[in-house]
C-alpha cells in the first residue's frame, strides 16, 4: 500500500499542477467578470460618465443663478439705497438660468437612476467586489448623492455660496472619478489598465474645465470675482495642464487626436479668451456675458465629454480581448493538465515495478528505527543500482545520527548553564538601559514607521508629556495643543514615509523647535534604517531649553537696550518720534482698528522696518512672524499673535522710558546756523512782516537733513547685518523743510526703499569688483523745492533693475508685464518680489507698495530711473500744498542714457481696493 501512495505521488502532483493551471485561468476570469462579465467593466464606467456629466452641468446652472442673484457693485443710487429688484436684462437672464438649473437637475437625477438600476441588477453582487477602492468609492458617491435634495433646497433659498457649490458637486465628482480609477484593481492587463487611466485622465481634465466653468460662469453673471474665486481659478489652471500631460501619456492615438481637435475647437479657443480676458481684467465689474461663455465652456466639455466615451470604447475593446485570452488559457491549461496526468500515470507504474524490492527492505529498516530508536540498526543492500547506493547512504545517516546523539548528549548536560548565563546577561543590560532612560535629561522616544511610538520611553519623555496611549500618533502627543505644529510634524512625517525626497532633507524640514506650557522644547529626529536599508522609523530627541532661551532673551534685551541707548545719545528726537509713531502702528494693529489684509500687511511690514532701524530685535522678530503668516495665509493675524505684538512693543516702551524726554521737548524746533543768519538778513532788510512771518513759521517743520542723517545710519547698520561694507552716503537736502505730521508716515515709508536699496540695490563686494566699481557702495539721498513741487531722491549706484527678470516674475504670479509701465506697476505691487529668499531684511515684496501707498495718500507719484550697472533712483514728487495733485510725467521712458537706461514714472491715481497698481483686489495676489 505504501509503494502505490509513492508511486502515485506523480500522479497526485500532476492532478495539483492541473488543478493549479485551471484554476489560476479560472480565477483570472473570475476576476474580470467579479460585477456580471469582463465586458461590464466599460458598461460600468459608461454608466458612471453619465452622472459625472450631468453633474458638472447642474453646477455650472447653479452656480450662474447664483452669480444673477448678486447685485453687481454699480447697482447703488446716488443717494445710497440699494435696488430692490434686478434691471430687467438680469431678470430675464435669471428666468432663463433658472429654467436651464430646473432640467440640469432633472438629467441628473435621470442619470443617477440609470446609475442606481445597473448596480441594483441580481448578477452584480457589490459585496463581493475583489477591488476595495471601487467598493468604497462608489458608496461614499452614493451617500453624498444623498445630500444633493438638502443643498438645491438651500440652493433655491439663496443660501449657499459660491465656494459651497463648487464644495458639493466636487466631492460627489472625485468619488466617481475615483471609483473609476478603482477598476484597475480588477485587471492587471496593461493595455486594459491603459485604458482605464486614460478615462480617469479625462474624467479629472473635465472635472477641471468643469470647475472653472462654474466658477467663471457665477463671476460673469455676477460681474466681479468672489473672494478667493481668483486664486482657485489659478489653482483650477494649473491641475487642468496636469492631468493634461496624464491623459497624452495613457491615451491611445484615437483620444489624442479627438483631445487635439478638441483644443482647437473655436468654442474651446473662445473659451480660453474669456478665461484670459477674466484673469488680466483690472476692472472692479467684469463685462463678459455669462451666457457666451456659458456656450463656449460647454462645447469644451461636450468635447471632453467625447473624448471620455472614445476610451471607454477602448476600455471595452481591451476587455473583450481579455476575455478571449482568458478563455484560450483555460482551454490550454486542461490540455497540459491532460497530458502531464497521463505521463505521471505511465511513470508510476514503471516506478512500481522497478523498485518495490528496494524500497521494500528499506521500509523494514526504516520501521524497525522508528519503533526502537535504534540507530545501530543497518538496512541490507539488495542490489548495486541507484537503490543499493541509496541503501548505502541510508545506512551512512543512521551512523551519523549515532555519532551526533552521543555529541548532543554532552551538550545537553551543559545546555541548562549556558541559558541561565545568557538569561542573567540579558536582563542586566536592560537594567543598565532602563538606569540610562529614568537619568538622561532629554526626552526619548522611538518612532515607528506609521507615526505611532514604542512603548519604551525616557523618564524626561513623560514628565513633559505623559505616557503615550497605544496607536497614538507622536505629533497628537507632542503638539496636541498647537494645531499648526502638529500638521506640519504630521505632513513632514508623511514626506519622510514616501521615500521621494532624500531622508535627511526631508527630517531637516521638521519643525526644529515647539513651545509648550511656557517652555521652549528644541526637536530632533534621528532616522532607524532595516537591514536593507529602508525608512522603518526614528529616534525623536526632545531638550527642554527654555533656560538657554531665557538667557539669550535676556542678553538680546541688554544688547537691545545698549544699541537704542547709543542711537538715543545721537538722536534723542528721533526716538520720541519713534516710539510715539510706532506706538500708533501698533494700537491700530492691535486694536483691529485696520482690517484688511493687505493693509494689515504694509503697517506690520513698517513695524518690522522701524523696529529693525532702532535694533529693536525683540520687536522686530515678532512683526517678521506675523508678517509671514499673513503673506502666506493671506488671512488677518490671530489674537495670540496680535497679543504677543503688544506685549513685545510693551516691554520694549517700559525699558526704555527713562531714555524719553518729556512730551515738551517734542515741541523744540531745530534751527540751524545759516537760517538764524537768513532770518536776521530778512530783519535788517526790512523785509514785508508777511513773509518774515512765513519764514518763521517755516522753522516749526522738520528739516529733511534730519531724516536723511537717520537714514545713513540705517544704511550703514543693514551693511553690516549683510555682510556690505559701509556704504559711501551722500545728502544733499537742499534746506528743504517738511511738516512733520503731514510726511511722518512717508518717511517710514521710505526706509523700506532704502532697505529694499542696501538689500538688492548695492552689490556684494565681489561682484562690485568684478564689474570695476569700488567695494562700498554709493546710496545718494536728495531733496529739493520748486514752486511746485517737493521732489525726494534715494539713488544708488548698484546693479540696477533687471526688467526681464521682473517681466518672467510678472507672468509667473499672473501681473500683466507687456509695457514698462505694466513691469513698473508690478515692482509696486503687494508680494510681488524678485529675491529668491525671504529674510528678515526683505524679500517679502511688501515694502515698495508700502511707499507707493503713502506717496499716493500725499497725492504724490514715484518717478524710477535706472540703467543695468550703474544704478537705481526713485524719485518721490508731492505737491507743495495738501490736496493738490503732483504734476503728471505723461512722457514715455527716455533714451537719452542709451539702450539699457530707461525712466518711467507711475501717476498717482485711484486704484482697486486702495492697493498699488496691478495688484488688483486682495484675492489676486497669488
Amino acid at each position: 500500500m505504501k509503494l502505490w501512495s509513492l508511486a502515485g505521488v506523480p500522479v497526485a502532483g500532476a492532478l495539483l499542477l492541473s488543478a493549479m493551471i485551471v484554476g489560476d485561468a479560472r480565477q483570472q476570469a473570475a476576476r474580470a467578470a467579479a460585477i456580471g462579465t469582463i465586458e461590464d467593466l466599460a458598461q460600468l464606467s459608461s454608466r458612471m460618465a453619465e452622472p459625472l456629466h450631468a453633474l458638472q452641468k447642474e453646477r455650472a446652472w447653479t452656480a450662474v443663478v447664483e452669480g444673477l442673484e448678486v447685485r453687481p457693485p454699480d447697482t447703488s443710487h446716488a443717494d445710497g439705497a440699494q435696488e430692490k429688484a434686478p434691471p430687467p436684462h438680469r431678470a430675464a437672464a435669471l428666468l432663463r438660468a433658472r429654467g436651464e438649473l430646473a432640467a440640469a437637475r432633472a438629467a441628473t437625477d435621470a442619470s443617477l437612476a440609470h446609475l442606481e438600476a445597473f448596480l441594483a441588477a441580481p448578477a452584480r453582487d457589490l459585496s463581493r467586489l475583489p477591488s476595495p477602492r471601487l467598493a468604497r468609492y462608489l458608496a461614499e458617491a452614493r451617500a453624498r448623492v444623498g445630500e444633493l435634495a438638502a443643498f438645491r433646497g438651500q440652493a433655491d433659498a439663496k443660501a449657499v455660496p459660491l465656494d459651497g457649490v463648487l464644495k458639493l458637486f466636487g466631492a460627489i465628482n472625485v468619488s466617481l472619478i475615483r471609483a473609476n480609477a478603482g477598476l484597475s484593481e480588477l485587471s492587471d492587463e496593461g493595455e486594459l489598465l491603459r485604458n482605464i487611466q486614460s478615462i480617469v485622465a479625462v474624467h479629472e481634465l473635465a472635472e477641471r474645465a468643469s470647475r472653472q466653468h462654474a466658477l467663471l460662469a457665477h463671476t460673469f453673471a455676477s460681474t466681479q470675482f468672489e473672494p478667493g474665486a481668483f486664486k482657485t481659478l489659478v489653482t483650477l489652471m494649473t491641475e487642468e495642464q496636469l492631468y493634461h500631460e496624464v491623459f497624452s501619456a495613457n491615451a491611445s492615438d484615437a483620444a489624442r487626436a479627438l483631445y487635439r481637435a478638441a483644443r482647437s475647437d473655436p468654442r474651446a479657443l473662445r473659451a480660453d479668451e474669456l478665461r484670459s480676458a477674466a484673469i488680466a481684467s483690472t476692472d472692479e465689474a467684469l463685462s463678459v456675458d455669462h451666457e457666451v461663455w456659458i456656450e463656449a465652456q460647454q462645447g469644451r466639455l461636450d468635447r471632453l465629454a467625447a473624448i471620455g466615451h472614445e476610451a471607454i470604447s477602448g476600455m471595452r475593446r481591451a476587455a473583450a480581448a481579455k476575455v478571449a485570452d482568458t478563455r484560450r488559457t483555460v482551454r490550454n491549461g486542461v490540455a497540459v493538465s491532460a497530458f502531464v496526468l497521463l505521463m505521471s500515470v505511465a511513470l508510476a507504474f514503471v516506478l512500481v515495478r522497478g523498485i518495490s524490492r528496494s524500497l521494500e527492505v528499506l521500509g523494514e529498516a526504516a520501521a524497525h528505527v522508528r519503533r526502537t530508536r535504534d540507530y545501530t540498526t543497518r538496512a541490507q543492500k539488495t542490489a548495486d543500482d541507484e537503490f543499493g547506493a541509496l541503501t548505502d547512504a541510508f545506512n551512512e545517516m543512521l551512523a551519523g545520527i549515532q555519532a551526533r546523539d552521543e555529541v548532543l548528549e554532552g551538550h545537553r548536560q551543559n545546555l541548562e548553564a549556558v541559558v541561565a548565563e545568557r538569561t542573567s546577561e540579558l536582563e542586566q543590560r536592560n537594567r543598565v538601559m532602563r538606569l540610562v532612560l529614568d537619568n538622561v535629561d532629554q526626552a526619548l522616544v522611538t518612532i515607528r514607521r506609521d507615526g505611532t511610538m514604542d512603548a519604551v520611553h525616557s523618564a524626561a519623555f513623560e514628565r513633559l508629556f505623559g505616557a503615550p496611549a497605544a496607536g497614538e500618533h507622536f505629533a497628537d502627543r507632542i503638539a496636541g495643543h498647537d494645531p499648526r505644529a502638529r500638521a506640519f510634524l504630521r505632513m513632514g512625517w508623511e514626506a519622510a514615509c514616501d521615500d521621494f525626497l532624500p531622508l535627511e532633507v526631508v527630517l531637516d524640514q521638521l519643525p526644529k523647535a515647539l513651545r509648550r506650557e511656557g517652555r521652549h522644547l528644541a526637536l530632533g529626529f534621528k532616522p532607524i534604517l532595516s537591514e536593507g536599508g529602508q525608512f522603518s522609523g526614528a529616534l525623536m530627541v526632545i531638550t527642554d531649553v527654555t533656560s538657554t532661551i531665557d538667557s539669550l532673551r535676556e542678553y538680546e534685551q541688554q544688547r537691545e537696550y545698549i544699541k537704542v541707548f547709543e542711537r538715543a545719545v545721537k538722536d534723542r528726537l528721533g526716538l520720541l518720534g519713534f516710539v510715539n509713531d510706532t506706538t500708533k502702528l501698533v494700537d491700530a494693529v492691535t486694536s483691529r482698528a485696520v482690517t484688511e489684509v493687505d493693509h494689515v500687511m504694509r503697517v506690520v511690514h513698517t513695524i518690522k522696518g522701524n523696529a529693525g532701524l532702532w535694533d529693536v530685535t525683540s520687536v522686530a522678530n515678532v512683526a517678521h512672524e506675523i508678517e509671514s503668516f499673513v503673506v502666506e495665509e493671506r488671512a488677518l493675524p490671530s489674537d495670540e499673535q496680535l497679543g504677543a505684538l503688544r506685549d513685545a512693543w510693551g516691554a520694549f516702551v517700559s525699558r526704555v522710558s527713562g531714555l524719553l524726554a518729556s512730551t515738551a521737548q517734542a515741541t523744540r524746533v531745530d534751527v540751524g546756523h545759516e537760517e538764524i543768519e537768513a532770518l536776521l538778513e530778512m530783519v535788517r532788510a526790512r523785509r514785508d512782516p508777511a513773509e518774515l512771518e512765513r519764514a518763521l513759521g517755516a522753522l516749526r517743520d522738520e528739516r529733511t537733513e534730519v531724516r536723511f542723517n537717520r537714514m545713513r545710519d540705517q544704511a550703514e547698520t543693514l551693511a553690516r547685518k549683510l555682510g556690505k561694507p559701509k556704504p559711501a552716503v551722500r545728502i544733499d537736502a537742499g534746506g528743504v523743510r517738511l511738516p512733520a505730521p503731514r510726511f511722518a508716515a512717508m518717511w517710514q515709508a521710505l526706509c523700506h526703499v532704502v532697505r529694499n536699496v542696501m538689500d538688492h540695490g548695492i552689490e556684494l563686494p565681489e561682484a562690485r569688483e568684478r564689474a570695476g566699481k569700488p567695494p562700498n557702495g554709493a546710496l545718494t539721498l536728495r531733496s529739493r523745492a520748486t514752486a511746485g513741487e517737493i521732489v525726494i531722491e534715494i539713488g544708488d549706484d548698484g546693479a540696477g533693475i533687471d526688467w526681464e527678470r521682473v517681466r518672467e516674475k510678472a507672468a509667473a504670479v499672473g501681473l500683466p508685464s507687456a509695457t514698462r509701465r505694466d513691469l513698473e506697476a508690478a515692482l509696486f505691487s503687494p508680494g510681488f518680489s524678485t529675491a529668491e529668499q525671504v529674510t528678515d531684511v526683505s524679500g517679502r515684496g511688501v515694502g515698495l507698495g508700502v511707499a507707493l501707498h503713502e506717496c499716493r495718500r500725499l497725492a504724490g507719484r514715484v518717478e524710477i530711473e535706472t540703467e543695468r550697472g550703474k544704478g537705481t533712483t526713485f524719485r518721490f514728487h508731492f505737491p507743495r500744498e495738501p490736496g493738490e495733485a503732483a504734476p503728471s510725467a505723461g512722457a514715455p521712458p527716455s533714451a537719452s542714457q542709451g539702450p539699457a537706461s530707461a525712466r518711467g514714472a507711475l501717476l498717482a491715481g485711484p486704484s482697486r481696493g486702495g492697493a498699488s497698481p496691478g495688484a488688483g483686489s486682495p484675492d489676486r495676489v497669488a
